[in-house]
């Protein structure tokens, strides 16, 4: 089946392909430990790379794509049967999306500040931050020219760019949900599994995407794991079981495979990390059934995890300038006490910000667009 078909509406015998699994807890907690080593890769520039908590954190990304597309799949299938449209999912995913987002723009402006209270007005061009913070606020990568960081797509907080493609990759899944069945999945998947392949063979770094020199890696990391991931979610199967057991291994196996980083042939090992071992960690993941501690720790840390990707690094910006002023500590020279301060300091801010202020936001915005269409559908009568 073609993505022209209309096959994209299974069968009930395709139906009964999927894990019995409803409750995906297991993945909460991966998610939520992709994104703390995500945070302590960030640290390295600061130490100097004395402390390389984290050298193969870059993956996370391709973990985070594979699991938008598996949660999205399984958040929306139905609704797309059941006549769901392209604006209603995108309304509900800016619902999702956006209020951490822009709290983290004002966080990082929060930052900016600090640098120009701290070294002066002549620290950033009017114009380029002007510009800087009008992309980042429509959630489109600003122009090099335009830019106070010309050599990133998110000047404002840099990991905003995975969230970018992961949007676009949402649209894609939206416009064609009802036709991308297996082989149409299977065949996006594929060429972005090529793309990886070709650059892992002719040394390209597979972890491009936030810098616009290496942004070539970003669409064939996004089309392998968040397609791969929807077609894992359909198609996939497999009996739920007790993962109390399982669950502190594949969370160690997780984080370890980010920490360690090969002397050679870097470029095979992420290749084999993103098409091979993330796709069995997540399928793997989906079959369990946590209860107790465990089920404990993987919610609240899959809870906060969004929070902590998109705080982090401007709330690491504002601590530095602030240690550089107080002790004069030089930005590039930090220690392991400013590591683990600052990230203890996020985890307590991104859960603030994910129970306290991205839930009531959240619902008050969708109070307020019920009221809307209740306004609208008055009027139309």
């Amino acid at each position: 089946m073609g993505l022209g078909d209309a096959g994209g509406v299974r069968t009930t015998g395709e139906r009964n392909l999927r894990p019995e699994t409803s409750h995906f807890d297991a993945l909460h907690g991966l998610r939520g430990i992709a994104a703390v080593l995500v945070m302590l890769g960030h640290f390295s520039e600061l130490t100097a790379r004395h402390l390389e908590l984290a050298p193969s954190g870059f993956l996370a990304v391709d973990l985070f794509f594979l699991l938008s597309g598996f949660v999205i799949a399984h958040a929306y299938d139905e609704k797309f049967r059941k006549g769901m449209s392209f604006w209603e999912f995108a309304e509900a995913r800016i619902l999702r999306l956006y209020p951490l987002y822009f709290a983290a723009i004002g966080v990082a402006m929060v930052g900016v500040g600090a640098v120009i209270a701290t070294q002066g007005l002549s620290s950033y061009s009017r114009l380029d931050l002007l510009a800087s913070l009008a992309f980042s606020l429509l959630f489109l990568p600003t122009p090099p020219s335009l830019s106070v960081g010309p050599d990133v797509l998110f000047p404002l907080n840099g990991p905003a760019w995975s969230l970018f493609y992961e949007l676009v990759a949402n649209a894609v899944f939206a416009a064609l949900a009802l036709k991308l069945a297996r082989r149409s999945l299977a065949a996006i998947f594929s060429l972005g599994f090529l793309a990886l392949a070709l650059m892992a063979w002719h040394g390209v770094i597979l972890g491009g995407g936030a810098h616009w020199d290496g942004t070539i890696a970003a669409p064939a990391r996004i089309a392998f794991s968040f397609f791969l991931g929807v077609y894992l979610r359909r198609y996939a199967t497999g009996d739920s079981r007790d993962g109390n057991l399982y669950m502190p291994i594949l969370l160690a196996l997780c984080a370890g495979l980010m920490i360690f980083r090969p002397a050679g042939n870097a470029q095979s090992y992420d290749l084999a990390i993103i098409v091979l071992v993330w796709p069995w960690l997540v399928l793997t993941a989906s079959r369990l059934r946590l209860s107790g501690f465990w089920r404990a720790i993987a919610l609240f840390s899959g809870n906060i995890s969004y929070a902590i990707y998109a705080l982090h690094t401007p709330l690491i910006r504002i601590v530095n300038v602030l240690d550089e002023s107080v002790t004069g500590t030089q930005w590039n020279q930090h220690g392991l006490p400013f590591v683990v301060g600052t990230s203890i300091l996020v985890i307590a801010v991104s859960a603030f910000a994910h129970y306290v202020y991205d839930k009531n936001v959240r619902t008050l915005l969708r109070h307020l667009l019920s009221l809307r269409r209740a306004r609208e559908g008055v009027t139309q009568f």
